[in-house]
């Protein structure tokens, strides 16, 4: 097969139109992940940050959970039941958020699984690193049931897994 130098350029522009639809029409799976990592890069914060800039992106993180979401996070902040609605998580962002120092807010091992009927399984780690003397750093095992509402994947539950704890001897 001999190619001259316009079909090589041919070949090219298609790979790169290609790889174009590619990045611009991604496939499920991956504008999962996307809500996932605009969550993360939502919950950071720098200490420089204004209010209005930390109300901003504490609506965005209110705005990738259903209306109706429920979180099980006891085994990492001390709660008696689950959390339950999207205004609940805004109105206690809305209070934590101006008190927060800085924060660096990261996922790592994000395994997302499709169901058929517009809904996706994520298990993952969350870590976060604050601006404290030592550099503290927590990192949490969390899964997380999506749902597509109006063509959106949204957030309808937040299991904390339970991990390794000492027992607490009386």
């Amino acid at each position: 097969m001999n190619l001259t130098p316009a079909r090589w350029i041919g070949l090219f522009l298609v790979g790169l139109m290609a790889l174009g639809a590619w990045r611009l029409w991604p496939n499920e799976e991956k504008r999962v992940r996307r809500v996932i990592e605009g969550l993360a890069r939502d919950a950071s914060f720098t200490g420089g940050e204004g209010n209005i800039s930390r109300i901003a992106k504490v609506n965005a993180i209110a705005n990738r959970f259903t209306i109706d979401v429920e979180l099980h996070v006891d085994q990492v902040v001390r709660v008696e039941s689950a959390l339950r609605g999207r205004e609940t998580i805004l109105g206690l962002l809305m209070v934590a958020a101006p008190a927060m120092g800085a924060v660096q807010v990261d996922v790592h091992d994000v395994q997302v699984t499709l169901g058929g009927d517009d809904t996706a399984q994520v298990k993952m780690t969350a870590s976060a690193k604050t601006g404290g003397r030592q550099g503290d750093f927590n990192a949490q095992e969390f899964e997380l049931q999506l749902k597509k509402v109006e063509g959106e994947w949204l957030i309808a539950r937040v299991d904390a897994v339970l991990g390794y704890r000492k027992p607490q001897i009386q």
